[in-house]
């Protein structure tokens, strides 16, 4: 037996060689090795949290964490193989300086991963954008739009909570310049109760619409009470007295002089007006016209608001006032009319006389008054005795003026007249 298994040696090496290797290309015409490309697999970002334990953010930069893998196999397993039996990840915790995280391409499938001989992809890095973490508090601005039924107006907006908190990369946080809620009052008659979505606007009023912003909400119930208005003057009352030798004129101007109110239609029944108390425009001492700007909110009834939303609240009111002046008047004597003479006296203005009435008023109405405007008159019966006989001869008497309401006589005025007993027979032919 040792000597048939010796015998020859070579020959029988070789023949085994030339089997292993006729075996392996049949095999190899029956499986052969081949390629084959997936494309668009997903790369799997991992260890993240060595990113954001920085109070950093990261975006991936577009297309960079999808890439074609090419693998190398028999025919077989290239068979068997689909996109869900290749893993792409990147571990974050390896990105570069450059924010560059390496990728790594392996076969999930072991069996399938023995059979492969290479793997290659098109892309070696995710590329990531990097920025800091920025948190932030913003208002929310309630927009109201349309336009409302005549005669009404929107109260003030009430709103569940008024602020949004924001996080994400600094950039988009800061580009945010308002948080803003819209509610449409097209003809609308009666209160508004939404829950309304919040919109990022940015310094142009475009919206921001990115993903990388967090917010705390999304949606915010808002309520806005819509009230009747009312048109009403704005009414005053003046204190105080002006410094000597100056008056008021009468004349107030108050700028606006109405005002528009709102509120619940009950309320706006008992208001007809908006008084500016006395105390609040005071003149005392003044030698020029006062001019206060009056805050109207201090004294607007409960329940009640202004109506216009340009409207500050305030009005400004003119107290005018003006130097009193003088003006002297000649009174001829012709002019004065004698009164209650007694029937049997005779009396008379004697001629000749300087007799002049001084008035003071402000210079408007001094203009309007002369001599033909005050009715200058003297009261005889001012001068009877007890037995109710006047004095006989010329005598002084004091003269009177009927006056416009405007000007004030400054000092007395006399004249001097002559009483004459009349004649028994002028008295009773008079009789």
């Amino acid at each position: 037996m040792k000597n048939k298994l010796l015998n020859n040696i070579g020959l029988k090496v070789m023949a085994v060689l030339f089997a292993i290797i006729l075996w392996m290309v049949a095999a190899g015409i029956n499986n052969p090795v081949g390629t084959q490309a997936f494309y668009n697999v997903q790369v799997q970002l991992t260890n993240t949290g060595s990113i954001t334990s920085q109070n950093k953010t990261y975006k991936v930069e577009d297309g960079t964490d999808r890439i074609r893998v090419t693998v190398r196999a028999p025919r077989t397993v290239l068979e068997e193989l689909s996109k869900e039996n290749i893993s792409a990840t990147a571990d974050c915790s390896k990105m570069t300086e450059g924010n560059a995280v390496p990728i790594e391409v392996t076969i999930n499938d072991r069996y399938l991963a023995d059979s492969v001989e290479t793997i290659q992809k098109d892309k070696e890095y995710v590329s990531l954008d990097v920025e800091d973490k920025k948190n932030r508090q913003l208002s929310i601005e309630v927009v109201k739009n349309g336009t409302l039924a005549d005669g009404y107006v929107a109260g003030r907006v009430e709103t569940e909570t008024n602020r949004i908190s924001l996080s994400g990369p600094e950039s988009i946080v800061n580009s945010v310049a308002r948080a803003v809620v819209e509610v449409s009052l097209d003809s609308v008659t009666s209160d508004v109760e939404i829950e309304a979505p919040i919109k990022l606007l940015d310094a142009d009023g475009a919206e921001i619409t990115s993903s990388d912003i967090k917010k705390n909400i999304s949606s915010v119930r808002v309520t806005v009470p819509i009230l009747n208005t009312k048109e009403v003057p704005v009414e005053y009352e003046v204190s105080g007295t002006p410094a000597d030798g100056y008056s008021m004129t009468g004349v107030v101007s108050v700028d606006p002089a109405t005002v528009l109110v709102a509120g619940r239609e009950s309320a706006l029944e008992e208001v007809t007006s908006i008084r500016i108390p006395a105390e609040r425009l005071d003149v005392t001492d003044a030698e020029e016209s006062v001019t206060e700007t009056v805050n109207l909110r201090d004294y607007l009834p409960s329940g009640v608001s202004f109506g216009d939303s340009s409207f500050n609240g305030t009005v400004s009111v003119t107290v005018e006032i003006e130097a009193i002046h003088r003006k002297n008047i000649s009174i001829a004597e012709s002019s004065i009319q004698l009164l209650n003479v007694p029937a049997e006296w005779q009396a008379e203005v004697v001629q000749g006389q300087d007799i002049t009435l001084t008035v003071a008023g402000l210079q408007r109405y001094l203009n309007l008054t002369d001599a033909s405007s005050v009715t200058p008159h003297a009261d005889v019966s001012t001068l009877l005795d007890a037995a109710g006989s006047p004095p006989a001869g010329e005598v002084e008497i004091t003269v009177n003026f009927i006056l416009p309401d405007t000007v004030q006589q400054v000092s007395p005025v006399t004249a001097v007249i002559r009483l004459t007993r009349r004649a028994q027979e002028t008295v009773q032919a008079a009789s």
